[in-house]
């Protein structure tokens, strides 16, 4: 039977993996052990290579088929380029490898049987995502606490089924009575996957108060950074602000800064600015003089009037619920789900202004970071932060205007969030544009089918070096097909993604049906109504 697995012995050999002549006497690629068909060097297929008490096993990345010299005599033969992906010891499996394999060390086919202990090692946790590939009767199993405390990536073009992977995934710990996850759901998606057990919250029509800021982002909002007078803007708004905080909070006068989650007020705030713009001084001077600050406020109030005027705005700058420091236990209660109504919860973005987005991703990241932070029981209350579109609102640094709150905290807690319980699990189909920084920090990637070079290359300095080849099989994977890649799996896996039920609402529109036969006629009179009234269906 070993006999019949033989396929061939290793000719050359380094760190990132290993070369396999193929036996002169293979004819075909098929092999049939004990009634099943296995094909020889068929991509992200796997061989064996027995090293003592050990057994090495590998990853087929490439097949080709070259001239050799054999005895002096040119010939034709296979060679197949192997990545080495982990090591059976004992009868377990671990990754890694530290023992590697000689030249002519014999290389083997594997079988089912022979990969159900590498593919089982996480079986323990009951966690699994999906049937694998290229083993269909085999299920891919996770280690759930690496795979969700060490930050996932999940990548993929439009179309490649990200919404249903993310579905699928979440809905498998939903159900737990400690889980807590937030979903920034930039298009009203996932509600339709948690309908009725979830917490959703359409923040266009929740109250988001703009004291829960911190100056970063209140400077990002309302003050232009390349207006002459941006340095004095900052300094005094600044001021005004900490002054209105400790007037609103006289009992915690004495520990406020500018940064502190307590009320202030804004309408205050504005006015004495406005006032600094126009001040003229008149005592002992026969003729007005201006004041420091004259006329160098106007812009920054005029964008200021701007963001307070605008309705659309209004769950920031204009709130009646959350007036007081001591809402924000209330607010947060809402957000966390701390009452227990919900495992998940979704905060719609999807009527939030876009060019408010960024601030308010900031803001939502950053409560929930430092809820942690400040909590002494964070190794009791994980939260996993969910990233939807995340090329919207975390670019590449340079990338877009205004959008460096957002990128900051989500980066920090890219960087530090592990310690404080708070993990992220970023979503984009245009990786090339999210945040080197962010990503770099993933330990887990679920990439599905990139179509795009730019893409396929960004993702291929992301994972180790020893699997980039597995990236060129990217374009080819299935709707809903991905290959598994990180420290929560014990080898990297083209795994096809259990169907979410019920499944988020991010169907492809079906345009041919829908010409010939439509199920419903667009009114455009109610159309404008609601674009009047910015009623988002």
């Amino acid at each position: 039977m070993l006999e019949q697995k033989l396929i061939g012995v290793v000719t050359s050999i380094n760190s990132a993996g290993l070369s396999v002549l193929l036996d002169g006497n293979i004819t075909s690629l098929n092999r049939d052990l004990n009634g099943k068909t296995y094909f020889i060097g068929q991509l992200s297929t796997y061989v064996l290579i027995p090293m003592g008490n050990l057994v090495i096993v590998g990853m087929c990345s490439e097949l080709k088929k070259e001239d050799v010299t054999i005895n002096g005599s040119p010939t034709q033969r296979y060679l197949m380029l192997v990545t080495l992906v982990g090591t059976v010891k004992g009868g377990k499996y671990e990754r890694g490898v530290s023992n590697y394999p000689t030249v002519d060390t014999p290389v083997y086919i594997a079988e089912d049987a022979d990969l159900a202990v590498a593919f089982s090692v996480y079986q323990r946790y009951g966690f699994s995502v999906g049937n694998l590939s290229l083993f269909e009767t085999q299920r891919a199993y996770l280690d759930a606490n690496k795979f969700f405390g060490k930050h996932i990536a999940v990548l993929g073009s439009s179309g490649s089924g990200k919404s249903c992977t993310v579905a699928s995934i979440l809905q498998k710990v939903a159900p737990y009575p400690d889980t807590n996850i937030i979903i920034l759901d930039i298009h009203n998606e996932y509600a339709k996957a948690f309908e009725g057990k979830c917490n959703h919250i359409a923040i266009a029509d929740f109250e988001l108060p703009y004291w829960l800021m911190n100056f970063e982002e209140l400077r990002e909002t309302f003050i232009d950074e390349n207006d002459e007078n941006a340095a004095s803007q900052i300094t005094v708004f600044k001021d005004l602000i900490v002054g209105s905080k400790k007037g609103k909070n006289p009992e915690m006068s004495s520990i406020i800064t500018v940064d502190t989650p307590v009320y202030f007020d804004l309408a205050e705030v504005r006015a004495r600015m406005q006032y600094l713009d126009t001040e003229k001084i008149t005592a002992g001077l026969s003729i007005p003089k201006e004041g420091p600050f004259y006329g160098k406020f106007t812009r920054f109030l005029v964008r200021l009037d701007g963001k307070l005027n605008d309705p659309r705005y209004g769950f920031v700058f204009r709130p009646k619920t959350y007036i007081k420091s001591s809402t924000m236990i209330e607010f947060l209660s809402k957000i966390l789900g701390a009452d227990g109504s919900a495992q998940v919860t979704i905060l719609d973005l999807s009527g939030v202004p876009f060019d408010v987005v960024n601030t308010i991703v900031s803001l939502l990241a950053r409560m929930i970071f430092d809820f942690n932070f400040w909590n002494s029981n964070r190794r009791d209350f994980p939260i996993l932060l969910v990233f939807e579109e995340a090329h919207n609102y975390l670019p590449s640094t340079g990338v877009g205007a205004g959008s460096g709150a957002a990128r900051r905290t989500v980066e920090r807690i890219a960087k530090e969030g592990r310690k404080y319980g708070v993990s992220c699990m970023v979503v984009s189909q245009r990786p090339v544009e999210v945040s080197e920084t962010i990503l770099s920090q993933c330990n887990n990637f679920v990439i599905l089918r990139l179509t795009n070079p730019l893409d396929q290359n960004y993702v291929r300095k992301l994972v180790p070096d020893s699997f980039v080849g597995l990236v060129d099989v990217l374009p080819a994977l299935r709707q809903g097909e991905a290959l598994i890649v990180g420290d929560a799996i014990s080898m990297p896996l083209r795994v096809q993604i259990d169907y979410p039920n019920p499944e988020p609402d991010s169907a492809d529109i079906k345009f041919y049906e829908k010409w010939k036969k439509s199920e419903a006629r667009t009114k455009i009179n109610e159309v404008v109504d609601r674009w009047w009234k910015q009623e988002k269906v």
